[in-house]
C-alpha cells in the first residue's frame, strides 16, 4: 500500500485503500512529533475532531482529549477511556541527514515489517494513536461513551500525563494504546525515578605530556528499560572502567567527556579527551588487556563494539588527577544494568539502572542514571544507592523524574474481555506481562484510581533505536481487536 488519501464510498461513507489504522499511521508519520513538539500533529487531530463534530478539550501543553458520544442505547454505559501518546523518541543512524524537527518519517514496507529509513519508526506510540482516530471513524461501531486521550511529553518526563487535567475524565476504566507485544497486556509497570548528578572540578593548565582520545562506539544500544536485562554494554561505564584503570596506574587528567543522548536509551557512544604522562607505547600496554577482556565479555551481544584510544592535541587545561580519579570511580562504581530479577523468571527485571547521558565540559559534570522498579523492590532503595555514591564520591545528586508504577488485578473485567478477545480470534491465551518501564497509563491510574485497565499493541521491535519495525500483519489483528473489545466493553 502506497497511504494514499481515503476516497469517497457509495452513501457518503470512507473508503480506504488499505487498513483504516494504517491509513492514519501514514498520516502521523508525515508529521514531525518529538517530545515538546507536538503542537502539529495535536493540531491534526484536533482538525479530525472538529470535521467529525467530536468535543474537545486542549491544554496549553498540547493534551488534548475528545469525546465521542455513546451510540444509541448505550447512552447509559460507564465511559472507557482510550489513551496513548503523540510524541515518539528520535534516534537516527549516524549516516541519515533526517531533521526530526522538519521531515517527515521515510516509511519502508518490507517482508510484512514496516519500518524507517535509517530513523526510529515512532509506532511507540503513533501506532496507537493512529488506532484511536481508527475508531473514531468507524460510525458504525457499537461502543459505550468514549473519552480519548492523548497526552504529550511521555518518552521525555511523561510531563503530559502529569499535567492532564483529570477532573475533565469520568472514566474509570481504560484502554491504553502503548506496548509492545500482540496478544498481551501490562498488568505491572514500574516506578521510575531519574537522579541527575552535578558537580564542579577545578580547571589548571594541563601538564607536559600527551593528549588522548578514547572512543567507544558501535555497542548495540537499546531501550533503556525494555533491552536492560539483555546485559548489553553500556558506552559510559565501558569509558569509565578504562579510566579508572588508568587512574590507578599512572594517573590521568580528564577534559573532555560526552557520552548518551536520550535518556531513556542505553548510550552506544561516549568520546573522552585527557592528558597523561605516559606514552603511547605505556598506553597501549596497559589498557590493551581490558579491553580484549572488554570485547570478549560483549562479544554476542556488542559484536560491533569498537574501542579506540588515539593520540590527540593535549588539552589546553584538566582537571587535577585527584579529581579525574574521584569521577571516574564514581563512573565506574555506579550500578548499572538489571539489579534484581524474578527468582523464578530471570528474564523479568525488576529493579534496575542506566547511566543514560554525560557531559563532562569546561570542568562542569551533567549526568543522568535513571532507576526503574517494579514490586515488590523499592523505587526508593534505587535512588538512595545511586545518591550514596554520589554523595561518598562528593558529587551533587538531585531527582529528576519521578514516574508512578501501576498494578492491576490479573482477574479485572477488561482483562478477561480481552482474553476472551483473544482467545476467540487467535485460539491462544492472552499474555500477562510484568513491564519493567514506565507508561502515562501509571500516572493516570494513580490520579484516576484506575484498577481496570489493559493495553493492546501490535508487535514491534527495537523500539526507541533506528531499527525500530513493527508486524503489519500483527497491527491488522490487534485493531480487529480492538474494535470487538470496545463493541463489548
Amino acid at each position: 500500500m502506497t497511504g494514499d488519501n481515503p476516497e469517497n464510498g457509495k452513501g457518503g461513507h470512507t473508503m480506504y485503500t488499505e487498513d483504516r489504522n494504517l491509513h492514519y499511521f501514514r498520516e502521523i508519520s508525515r508529521i514531525p512529533r518529538k517530545s515538546f513538539h507536538e503542537k502539529a500533529v495535536v493540531d491534526y487531530i484536533q482538525r479530525f475532531a472538529e470535521e467529525r463534530g467530536l468535543r474537545f478539550q486542549r491544554d496549553t501543553l498540547h493534551n488534548l482529549i475528545l469525546w465521542a458520544p455513546a451510540t444509541p442505547g448505550r447512552e447509559g454505559e460507564a465511559p472507557l477511556m482510550l489513551q496513548a501518546h503523540t510524541d515518539m523518541v528520535c534516534a537516527k543512524e549516524p549516516w541519515s541527514t533526517h531533521d526530526f524537527l522538519k521531515d517527515p518519517i521515510e516509511l519502508v514496507e518490507e517482508n510484512g515489517w514496516l519500518h524507517a529509513n535509517g530513523t526510529t519508526l515512532g509506532a511507540d506510540d503513533g501506532a496507537g494513536v493512529a488506532n484511536i482516530l481508527a475508531i473514531l471513524d468507524e460510525p458504525e461501531l457499537s461502543h459505550p461513551p468514549l473519552e480519548c486521550v492523548f497526552t504529550v511529553q511521555e518518552e521525555d518526563g511523561m510531563g503530559g500525563a502529569k499535567g492532564l487535567d483529570c477532573s475533565l475524565l469520568q472514566s474509570r476504566r481504560m484502554i491504553g494504546l502503548d506496548g509492545i507485544q500482540e496478544g498481551t497486556t501490562i498488568y505491572s509497570a514500574s516506578a521510575v525515578r531519574g537522579c541527575h548528578f552535578e558537580a564542579a572540578f577545578p580547571q589548571a593548565k594541563a601538564p607536559a605530556g600527551h593528549g588522548y582520545r578514547l572512543t567507544v562506539t558501535g555497542l548495540t544500544s537499546g531501550h533503556g528499560a525494555l533491552m536492560i536485562g539483555a546485559e548489553r554494554a553500556n558506552a559510559i561505564k565501558v569509558t569509565a572502567r578504562l579510566l579508572h584503570l588508568l587512574a590507578k596506574n599512572g594517573g590521568l587528567r580528564l577534559h573532555h567527556m560526552e557520552g548518551g543522548g536520550l535518556i531513556h536509551v542505553i548510550p552506544r557512544d561516549c568520546v573522552t579527551v585527557f592528558a597523561a604522562e605516559k606514552s603511547p607505547a605505556e598506553m597501549e600496554h596497559l589498557l590493551s588487556p581490558a579491553i580484549r577482556q572488554l570485547r570478549q565479555e560483549y562479544a554476542e551481544t556488542d559484536p560491533e563494539m569498537d574501542i579506540r584510544l588515539e593520540e590527540a592535541d593535549l588539552p589546553a587545561s584538566a582537571m587535577t588527577a585527584a579529581d579525574s580519579s574521584r569521577l571516574a570511580a564514581f563512573l565506574d562504581l555506579l550500578p548499572v544494568g538489571a539489579w534484581r530479577r524474578d527468582p523464578e523468571i530471570l528474564a523479568q527485571v525488576r529493579g534496575s539502572f542506566n547511566l543514560s547521558i554525560l557531559r563532562l565540559a569546561d570542568g562542569e559534570l551533567n549526568c543522568d542514571l535513571v532507576c526503574r522498579s517494579n514490586y515488590p523492590v523499592s523505587i526508593d532503595t534505587l535512588e538512595d544507592l545511586a545518591s550514596g555514591y554520589a554523595e561518598a564520591c562528593g558529587i551533587t545528586c538531585r531527582r529528576t523524574l519521578d514516574y508512578a508504577g501501576y498494578h492491576v488485578p490479573k482477574d479485572s473485567p477488561l482483562i478477561r474481555l480481552w482474553a476472551d478477545v483473544w482467545r476467540e480470534k487467535t485460539g491462544g491465551e492472552l499474555g500477562l506481562t510484568f513491564m519493567h518501564s514506565a507508561l502515562d497509563a501509571g500516572t493516570l491510574c494513580e490520579k484516576l484510581d484506575i484498577q481496570d485497565m489493559i493495553v493492546m499493541m501490535p508487535t514491534t521491535l527495537e523500539v526507541h533505536t533506528p531499527r525500530e519495525r513493527m508486524d503489519l500483519a500483527s497491527y491488522r489483528r490487534t485493531y480487529e481487536c480492538l474494535r470487538e473489545i470496545v463493541s463489548r466493553a
